[in-house]
C-alpha cells in the first residue's frame, strides 16, 4: 500500500506546485527583492506567508469540501456566495493575472526584439488564446506537461548563475517595512483565490477515492510538504537574485525585471531562449485561466452547459483592455479589492478551520 501512494503523493505535490506557479508570478519576488537588499529576509517571510502558506491552508480546507468552493463560500449565505465568487474570479482573471501574463510576454521580447505597440501585440495574442480555448487542442497540454520543467530549469540556471558567491546590495529600508512589503506583494500574486477555485480538479482526481476525510487531508498534507517546499525556494531564489542585482534594476520595469536578469545572467544568446519559455509558459497560464471564467459565465450566470464563444470574448477583452494600463495600472486596480478580500478569505480560512479542525474531545459522542 505504502508502495502504490508514494508515486500518488509525489505527482499531487507536483500538481500543487503547477497550480500556485503561475508565470505571472515571477513578476513580485523579483520585485521584492529589488526594493528589500540587504533585508531580503524579513521581505522573504513576508512573501512567503500570504503567496505560499496561506494558499496551502486554503487547499486543506477545500479538503473538507471536496473541491467545491460553492459549499465553501456557502457561509456567507448562498447569494452573497456566489457575488463573492464573481468578485474574486474577475479580479483574479480579467482584471489581474490573465492581462498580467500579456503584459509580461510583451515585455520578456521586448528585451530582446523589435516589438509592435502593446495593443497591437495584445490583440494578437488573445486571438490565439481563443482560438485554443475554442478548439481545445491537446497542443496546450504538451506545452504545459513539458514547459513548467523547462521554465524551472531556465530559472534554476538565472538564480545560481546569478546568486552564487554575491551578497545582496546594502539597504536601508526596515525589515519590519520590507516584511509588510512582502506580505502585500504575496497578496499580489493572487495565490489564495486560485487555491479556492483550481484545487477542485487536484482534490477530485488525484486524492483517494472512497476514504474518510481525515485520510484525504493527511494525503494532501503530504503532498502539499512537497509542493510547498519546492514553490518557496523558487521563491526565496527569486528574491535573493533580485536582492543581490539591486543596482543593476534600479530603472528596470517591474515587468522586464525577469528578463533583464536573464540577460545579465545568461547572457543575450541563452537569455532569449529564458524569455521564449516564459513567454510560452504565460500563453499556457492565459488558456487555463480565460477556459475557468469562460465556464464561469456559461454555466453559473448564463446558466447553459457548454462554453459559449461570447463568453471567451467577453473575458480576452477585459484582459485585452486592463493589459494596456500596463503591470502599474493593472496593480493599482486590483490591490485595493485585494487588500479587503484576502482578509475575508482568511477570516474563511479560520472559520471553516476551528470548525473542522476541532480535537475530538470537543465531540463528546452521548453515552
Amino acid at each position: 500500500m505504502r508502495t502504490k501512494q508514494l508515486p500518488s503523493v509525489f505527482v499531487v505535490g507536483m500538481a500543487l506546485f503547477s497550480m500556485f506557479f503561475g508565470s505571472g508570478n515571477l513578476i513580485f519576488p523579483l520585485f521584492l527583492g529589488q526594493l528589500a537588499g540587504t533585508s531580503w529576509l524579513a521581505a522573504t517571510a513576508g512573501f512567503l506567508t500570504t503567496a505560499v502558506l496561506l494558499p496551502f491552508l486554503g487547499v486543506l480546507i477545500m479538503v473538507y469540501f471536496q473541491g467545491s468552493y460553492q459549499k465553501c463560500f456557502e457561509i456567507l449565505g448562498k447569494r452573497s456566495g456566489f457575488l463573492f465568487a464573481l468578485l474574486l474570479l474577475t479580479v483574479w482573471i480579467p482584471l489581474g493575472s490573465g492581462p498580467r501574463c500579456i503584459a509580461l510576454s510583451y515585455a520578456s521580447l521586448a528585451s530582446y526584439l523589435p516589438m509592435p505597440s502593446i495593443w497591437v501585440f495584445s490583440a494578437v495574442y488573445c486571438v490565439a488564446v481563443y482560438f485554443v480555448v475554442r478548439n481545445r487542442q491537446r497542443m496546450i497540454q504538451i506545452l504545459g506537461k513539458y514547459l513548467t520543467p523547462a521554465l524551472l530549469l531556465c530559472l534554476g540556471a538565472i538564480i545560481v548563475q546569478g546568486s552564487i558567491g554575491q551578497l545582496p546590495v546594502e539597504s536601508i529600508a526596515s525589515s519590519s517595512g520590507m516584511m509588510m512589503n512582502g506580505v502585500l506583494e504575496g497578496y499580489n500574486t493572487m495565490d489564495l483565490i486560485a487555491a479556492f477555485f483550481f484545487s477542485a480538479s487536484i482534490i477530485q482526481v488525484y486524492c483517494p477515492k472512497g476514504e474518510d476525510t481525515s485520510s484525504r487531508l493527511r494525503f494532501v498534507l503530504k503532498a502539499g510538504m512537497i509542493g510547498v517546499t519546492l514553490l518557496a525556494a523558487v521563491y526565496v531564489g527569486l528574491v535573493y537574485l533580485a536582492a543581490v542585482h539591486s543596482m543593476s534594476l534600479a530603472a528596470v520595469p517591474k515587468e522586464q525585471l525577469l528578463a533583464v536578469l536573464a540577460k545579465i545572467t545568461l547572457g543575450p544568446q541563452l537569455g532569449i531562449i529564458a524569455a521564449v519559455a516564459i513567454v510560452l509558459a504565460c500563453f499556457t497560464t492565459s488558456v487555463a485561466l480565460t477556459s475557468v471564467y469562460a465556464d464561469f459565465i456559461s454555466q453559473r450566470i448564463l446558466k447553459v452547459e457548454r462554453r459559449l464563444p461570447s463568453s471567451v470574448w467577453f473575458t480576452l477583452l477585459a484582459s485585452f483592455a486592463m493589459s494596456l494600463m500596463g503591470l502599474t495600472g493593472i496593480t493599482a486596480v486590483t490591490a485595493p479589492v485585494l487588500n479587503v478580500c484576502y482578509p475575508l478569505l482568511l477570516g474563511i480560512i479560520v472559520i471553516h478551520g476551528a470548525m473542522h479542525f476541532r480535537p475530538r474531545s470537543a465531540h463528546p459522542q452521548p453515552q
